[in-house]
């Protein structure tokens, strides 16, 4: 058995959120797909499983019986302890719309041990009907909606754990020491550790590249496998020419300069410029963009001798595309290697940081893969990736003479090309900055309040620096996905 839990998504957001509370204090998990099958979930020798469903009061089919049954204690939160029921021989009465805050009574067992009462917020209420092998460990508003087995370790609660949740920390600290016997043991300096014993182990005495973008996914990969090759990791870098100003040379300066990786760098400025020719749609110029990566690194690849490759595969990665290699940008037959897999960009802050990263580093704002590309609504000319590039330097730095910089999730330009009357057109400059907070897991980014005086002393430089530009423009759109805090 491995001193660790496995986390079952049924809901990413929920079992994002669950690997992280369970890491945040130091008990080691990995997050598997709810349909992964029963073998191979028995095979990764878990000592116990947590089964992470939404709160919609709708059962995942995808939940197969025989995990009940494996000999391991099941957790299940939200609506997979619906499913549990079900599969245990209870039933359910039909879902009633809540979305209010409930009272809920917990009774004695080893997961609810210390608790009583607690106001809990229910999106939906559906009871549980349970068989006489099982008894109720929750109830709110006359209803059963959690419950234990009488003679297996199984648990199960109809809510979620929320973001300063107590009562729901509890449950899962309790499920994982005092049922399943994990151990806090997953320090930041454990993990590194850890990852650079399989780094060596896996490479053994032959040699490994890693494709490095320039965040900071593949450069915490890169120093860790580089903790543990030395000279026997080789960088590869490609110069898009699609990154933000001196941010290549900022690049290499800490990577090769002072932490002394080989690095090689490929030239592709002028074929990426060329890829993006005519090109407006945002789908069309991403494709092109990875399209062109793929193969200059995959040519650059080749000339570079390597056994292995090494990848910056984030838990966001895979839960996003469910792909094995998300991130990869060669294609290869060689073996990978992803450190990071299990870690979510926070988590990798922290190891970042761990390793002696500076905060400049380490506390980078999230950079779309594409660059500036498509932060140029409109054709990504060179001149407008020249203006947008310079813009931006310029945005940045009166957010940091502000004092702003460390308060701000995200802040960037967007260059926007606009047609007026039958002219030519015009430019105009659109500045976004939010800040962002977490709930179960789901992004919400609000617009910050930049100071009249840092907006207007930003326009009158712009404003003289590029003649093209006609306007400046404030974004405060609130946004919670992605594409709603970038501008595609």
């Amino acid at each position: 058995m491995q001193d660790m839990l496995l986390v079952l998504n049924f809901d990413s957001r929920y079992a994002s959120a669950l690997a992280m509370k369970l890491r945040a204090e130091r008990i080691d998990c990995r997050i598997l797909p709810g349909d992964t099958p029963v073998e191979t979930v028995m095979a990764q020798g878990a000592m116990g499983l947590v089964l992470a469903g939404g709160v919609s009061g709708e059962l995942p089919a995808a939940l197969d019986g025989r995990l009940l049954s494996g000999g391991i204690p099941v957790l299940g939160m939200g609506d997979a302890a619906l499913a549990q029921v079900q599969l245990l021989g209870g039933s359910l009465e039909e879902a009633q719309p809540v979305r209010e805050v409930a009272t809920v009574t917990f009774l004695p067992s080893p997961v609810t041990e210390g608790l009583g009462e607690s106001e809990r917020y229910l999106n939906t209420l559906r009871p549980m009907l349970l068989s006489e092998d099982m008894q109720p460990l929750a109830q709110a508003e006359g209803a059963v909606i959690g419950f234990a087995h009488g003679q297996l370790p199984l648990y199960g609660f109809a809510f979620q754990i929320e973001a300063n949740d107590p009562d729901g920390m509890n449950i899962l600290l309790h499920f994982a020491q005092e049922v399943c016997g994990c151990t806090a043991w997953l320090t930041d300096n454990a993990f590194i550790s850890a990852a650079r014993s399989e780094i060596a182990r896996v490479v053994g005495d032959g040699k490994a590249l890693c494709v490095l973008t320039g965040g900071l996914d593949s450069g915490v990969s890169a120093l860790l496998a580089h903790r543990a090759l030395g000279d026997r990791l080789h960088g590869l870098f490609i110069d898009t020419g699609l990154l933000r100003e001196n941010e290549k040379d900022d690049f290499l300066f800490y990577y090769r300069d002072t932490l002394g990786i080989d690095i090689h760098v490929a030239e592709a400025q002028e074929r990426f410029c060329q890829a993006l020719e005519g090109m407006t749609d945002p789908q069309e110029k991403t494709e092109a963009i990875t399209r062109l990566y793929r193969q200059v690194a995959e040519e650059a690849a080749a000339d570079i001798p390597h056994d292995m490759v090494i990848l910056g595969t984030s838990a966001n990665d895979v839960l996003r595309t469910g792909d094995t290699c998300v991130v990869s940008p060669i294609s290869t037959q060689k073996p990978v290697i992803e450190p990071l897999r299990e870690l979510f960009k926070e988590e990798i802050r922290r190891i970042g940081e761990a390793l002696g990263m500076p905060p400049d580093i380490y506390q980078a704002q999230p950079f779309p893969g594409t660059g500036l590309a498509l932060r140029v609504v409109g054709e990504a000319t060179r001149r407008r990736l020249a203006i947008l590039r310079k813009a931006d330097a310029i945005f940045r730095e009166e957010v940091r003479q502000a004092g702003l910089n460390k308060k701000l999730w995200k802040y960037f330009v967007v260059l926007h090309h606009h047609q007026v009357s039958k002219g030519e057109g015009e430019l105009a400059l659109a500045l976004r900055a939010v800040t962002i907070s977490k709930v179960s897991g789901e992004v919400r980014a609000m617009p910050a309040r930049l100071p009249y005086d840092l907006l207007e002393h930003y326009t009158a430089r712009v404003l003289q620096a590029f003649p093209e530009v006609r306007r400046v423009v404030n974004d405060i759109t609130p946004g919670s996905s992605y594409s709603e805090i970038e501008w595609h």
